[in-house]
């Protein structure tokens, strides 16, 4: 698609979005219902695959189309029900696209917008269940994983603006999250140093949220490495940490007198006839 498309397209939503926001709806609007037949029109392409992978590859040749139309839309944020939307949240899950996943799941849950039909799950459910299945799949292979994404997940479902409702799930998925959080931050760790305390931290912290929602989630013996690490190298760095602070008062002290005081040639400091010390005008 070439970048005036593209360009006409996202303008065509944004102008379909101001229309809506005044009738309240997005039916009848020429740019909604062109998307929406295209929409069809690759669902019917999609029913025709039984290859789960081949329809996320699928997926992930045709999202592109869409992109114009969603850009419009959340710059617009119009807050009605949207069945394009909602089904790109799903496709950009299934790609692995969690950067736009996210996008879309903050106004769909900041707007209270619905998913398609056939999902029974509540939408911060959905979200977090399939966004963090994921990532426990891929925390599983050598394959690096960004945990910014899981800390921006963690922060929209727990963003108390939002109403409880709208973020209520089952302990377990919660729990899910947490340990995705924790195993993710495991991975950080590189050894024993101070770099290390952080991440061996967050890791335990996560991981004991996890086994509190949920005991059987399967983070008990990570809680128990990162609870012998951190007793390790924690009181290392404190060590560390007070020898730094030491040493860097000595050195201050002396800036201080060899900045701040008049001195003789033999390095002691000057007084007056009080045997006050005398300052460096």
């Amino acid at each position: 698609m070439s970048l005036a498309r593209k360009h006409f397209q996202k303008h065509q939503a944004q102008s379909a979005a101001g229309q809506a926001a005044e009738f309240g709806s997005m039916r009848n609007l020429n740019a909604y219902e062109q998307q929406l037949l295209q929409l069809n029109t690759d669902k019917a392409r999609l029913k025709q695959i039984q290859s789960t992978q081949n329809k996320v590859e699928l997926k992930r040749q045709l999202i592109p189309t869409y992109v114009p139309y969603v850009q419009g839309i959340l710059e617009t944020r119009p807050g009605l029900q949207d069945e394009i939307i909602s089904e790109m949240l799903v496709w950009a899950i299934d790609i692995h696209d969690f950067g736009l996943a996210l996008d879309l799941a903050e106004y769909v849950l900041e707007k209270g917008l619905k998913l398609p039909d056939r999902f029974d799950r509540t939408e911060a459910c959905f979200i977090t269940e399939e966004i963090t299945d994921a990532f426990l799949k891929i925390l599983k292979t050598s394959v690096d994983v960004d945990i910014t994404i899981l800390d921006r997940l963690e922060s929209l479902v727990s963003n108390e603006a939002l109403p409880p409702s709208v973020r209520d799930m089952p302990d377990e998925v919660k729990a899910r999250l947490y340990l995705a959080l924790g195993k993710a931050e495991i991975r950080l760790v590189t050894g024993e140093s101070e770099v290390d305390v952080p991440h061996a931290i967050n890791a335990k912290n996560y991981l004991e949220q996890a086994l509190e929602l949920d005991d059987k989630c399967g983070g008990k013996t990570d809680l128990t490495k990162m609870e012998k690490l951190v007793q390790k190298i924690s009181p290392l760095t404190t060590h560390n940490l007070a020898a730094t602070l030491s040493e860097t008062e000595s050195t201050e002290q002396q800036e201080v007198l060899s900045v701040n005081l008049l001195m003789n040639k033999d390095g002691t400091p000057v007084v007056d006839d009080h045997g006050s010390l005398i300052s460096v005008p």
